[in-house]
């Protein structure tokens, strides 16, 4: 008895062999063969019919195969199967035809026995036959694992999503042949597809929509709904009749397949979760080239593929919202650029340009620098501008209202204090110029701060040092010191309300901030800014300032400057519509009222023409009835409703109990009733 080639390969009695035979007397020979070699012989079979049905029955794993059997079909016909079955065969006949051997080739058999044959030549060429096998499948095992390698590193690539499934495409061109390869991917509501054409050996021509509108002659909105008729949910071939039945069935693939001449397809979904889905579709103009080998091996690597898709797509969408937030967060920085920075300061006048060049000098230094100015000129605006152009803007910038704190508690609030320095000192605090360590202190309204404690901020601007209440510890600061105020310091000093020594070393580098009625050109890009601001906030859409009404706010003097026409502005767009421009109301009726509730609009001539009240009686009727006016005409755009968002004290930036209060006092809720009912 004839020993394998190679004892590494499995034992004979596990190797099943299924003999295709027509002549009874040839199968039992080479069964006979088969048996005194170890081999285990599965069946005999005369037709490729009965060859089927033992093949169902146990797969084997070599067949012995005539070319001529009963039957319409041939040996020829059993070996397609069997190699798309990816099962080894070997061809046992007479038969020398030229042609016909052409075809046998073309099978790709695992070896070709010529009849009459010797016992010697069906064990050596079975034996031949099972290494070429296992070595073919080893190979084969190698080259799946490469392709795996290959097809993770080209869809893991940093390019665009096209470029990497033309990747994609040129990887399995090789494994899976195709003339048209489609990749559909859809998530939720998007639905992209991927084309690429094979026009040569190693030729790929990526087709667009624009592409296949214009080859397929049609619109976009037939091939939206040609492809929403498209769907496939499990993986299946479709050769030549199947292809013919499918296009019957699915327009769209008709139209691709009289577009680009196709007669058979492979198609693969891959599902990614409950909404992704990815379909691989192969296309090609011959009728039959996708075999159940292909299938297999798309099978095998979809679990890989798909790990390798959830892995990009997570990174992906993370990186798809990093990039949201990034945006989020630049944009939220420049809307704090934009209140607040030099760069976003709203104006173009030559008074205005002065003051930006000035900023410009002297922000870099250290110096010490005085904003002089009207109330409303925006004054902590350009404290913050300064601090932010200087070499301290990676600090903290201190505010701090002088006027706003009363006498007997600006000193611990500026300096600190210890621990029992006076009655509720129970701990050691901080002071404003120690939190500002390293930074900048703006000191606003400094012409309020008492004479007592003008003398100690002298010191700690001469010796950059502080002592805490109740301390005797000198400490040390690094501090700049912005300093701002509304009032004329020289008439302060004149009058003996401010020390002389203190005014000389805060007007180091003073900075005037001219009044609005000096910037009558820059009073319409402010409008158009503080009415874009006041919508946003307002939820309310913007439509413009009306050209009469930027007149008026021009020829108007303005006495409480930037801060008034922006609480004017934000009035107008309260009681606007939203669906035309800015129009005026009532007029303002004395700079007096600045602060109060008052209707949008403007004196009709200018301040030097209006007449003031006689009396103070007169000024305080004349206030409650235009606040009592305001707060009724806010009521009604919230239909009476006072709390909770959209109400009326929200709009108002009062609180509910102290407009309730308001109401009370100027007898509103009373009339609201009467109205009611």
């Amino acid at each position: 008895m004839q020993r394998p080639i190679n004892p590494s390969l499995t034992s004979t009695a596990d190797y099943y062999v299924l003999i295709v035979e027509d002549e009874f007397v040839i199968a039992n020979d080479l069964r006979l063969i088969l048996s005194e070699a170890g081999y285990s012989v599965l069946g005999i079979a005369d037709s490729v019919a009965e060859a089927q049905e033992l093949i169902e029955q146990r797969r084997p794993d070599m067949v012995l195969l005539d070319i001529y059997l009963k039957g319409k079909k041939s040996g020829l016909d059993l070996a397609k199967q069997l190699g798309d079955s990816g099962i080894p065969f070997i061809f046992v006949s007479a038969n020398d035809n030229r042609s016909i051997l052409e075809e046998v080739k073309a099978t790709q058999p695992s070896g070709y026995i010529v009849k009459p044959f010797r016992e010697k030549d069906i064990v050596t060429t079975l034996e031949i036959g099972r290494y070429r096998h296992a070595h073919s499948v080893e190979v084969k095992l190698r080259e799946e694992k490469a392709l795996q390698i290959a097809l993770t590193e080209a869809l893991s690539a940093t390019e665009a999503w096209e470029q990497k499934l033309l990747k994609v495409a040129i990887l399995l061109q090789a494994q899976v042949p195709f003339d048209l390869l489609t990749i559909r991917y859809r998530k939720a509501a998007s639905d992209h597809t991927y084309s690429y054409y094979r026009v040569g050996f190693d030729e790929y021509r990526t087709i667009n929509d624009a592409d296949f509108l214009q080859l397929a002659k049609i619109t976009p909105d037939q091939l939206v709904q040609l492809r929403s008729q498209t769907s496939f949910t499990q993986a299946d071939r479709y050769n030549q009749d199947d292809f013919n039945a499918l296009c019957r069935r699915n327009p769209c693939i008709q139209l691709l397949a009289d577009t680009f001449r196709l007669q058979s397809a492979l198609v693969f979904p891959l599902r990614n979760g409950p909404t992704d889905t990815f379909t691989v579709s192969f296309y090609s103009r011959q009728p039959d080239p996708y075999l159940s080998r292909h299938l297999a091996l798309l099978e095998r690597l979809e679990q890989p593929i798909l790990l390798t898709l959830d892995r990009i797509l997570a990174f992906e969408e993370v990186a798809r919202l990093s990039e949201q937030l990034r945006r989020e967060n630049s944009y939220l920085q420049e809307e704090v650029k934009t209140a607040a920075n030099f760069e976003e300061i709203i104006g173009t006048s030559q008074h205005l340009l002065r003051v930006f060049n000035q900023v410009s000098q002297v922000a870099p230094t250290d110096t010490t620098v005085l904003i002089l100015g009207e109330s409303g000129t925006g004054k902590e605006l350009f404290a913050r501008a300064i601090h932010n152009l200087s070499s301290r803007r990676d600090k903290i910038l201190v505010k701090i209202n002088c006027a706003a704190l009363p006498a007997a508690l600006i000193e611990s609030e500026l300096f600190g204090h210890e621990k029992g320095a006076f009655t509720g000192a129970v701990d050691r605090r901080v002071g404003k110029f120690e939190l500002a360590r390293g930074g900048t202190i703006f000191l606003d309204e400094i012409g309020e701060l008492p004479m007592e404690l003008q003398a100690k901020l002298l010191r700690v601007l001469q010796e950059k040092e502080i002592e805490r209440v109740g301390g005797n510890e000198a400490i040390r600061i690094d501090v700049r010191v912005i300093a701002a105020t509304n009032r004329q310091l020289e008439n302060e000093v004149a009058a003996n309300r401010f020390r002389l020594d203190l005014y000389f070393r805060l007007s180091t580098f003073p900075i005037h901030l001219p009044s609005l009625r000096e910037r009558q050109g820059d009073i319409p890009l402010l409008a158009t800014f503080f009415a874009q601001k006041s919508a946003r906030k307002l939820g309310k859409p913007f439509c413009g300032i009306a050209d009469s009404v930027l007149n008026e706010l021009i020829n108007y003097s303005w006495p409480g400057n930037i801060r008034e026409l922006e609480n004017v502005i934000e009035q107008a767009v309260i009681l606007n519509n939203g669906q035309s421009p800015l129009e005026l109301g009532r007029p303002l009726v004395n700079s007096l009222f600045m602060g109060s509730l008052v209707p949008f609009g403007l004196p009709q001539t200018s301040q030097a023409q209006t007449s003031s009240p006689k009396a103070l009686s007169d000024i305080k009727q004349i206030q409650q009835e235009t606040e009592r006016d305001y707060i009724l005409s806010v009521l009604k755009q919230t239909n009476g409703r006072i709390r909770g968002s959209g109400g009326a004290a929200e709009l108002l930036n009062l609180k509910p109990t102290t407009l309730e209060y308001r109401m009370e006092k100027l007898g509103i809720r009373k009339t609201l009733t009467v109205q009611t009912q």
